[in-house]
């Protein structure tokens, strides 16, 4: 699921967690696909996880593995007001996409 949030110009963050579900709508618990982030408008992908510890991909990415189904993009505003899309790609699976408003 997808909603709109609202955050402060150039001071929040913003995490956002990408779940990899199955045709019914259930978590994939084994999922390990590699996810790539696309950001436009007014915000920056700051860092990217996925809780598995012994990773060692780089925090400062656009892209990250899911490890047990999930991971995350952390976006902060920048100083301008205005609309910021993040869309989360994977070979394999439908593209999502969320759009945050900065005011």
């Amino acid at each position: 699921m997808l909603s709109k949030i609202k955050v402060s110009v150039g001071k929040d963050l913003s995490f956002i967690s990408v779940i990899v579900l199955d045709a019914k709508g259930n978590l994939v618990p084994n999922a390990n696909h590699l996810v790539s982030f696309e950001i436009a408008g007014e915000g920056a992908i700051v860092g990217v996880d996925n809780r598995y510890q012994s990773s060692h991909e780089p925090f400062k990415a656009n892209y990250r593995k899911a490890f047990n189904g999930k991971c995350l993009a952390i976006v902060q505003s920048t100083k301008k007001s205005g609309k910021i899309k993040l869309e989360a790609t994977s070979q394999g699976l439908r593209p999502a996409s969320i759009t945050i408003k900065s005011k």
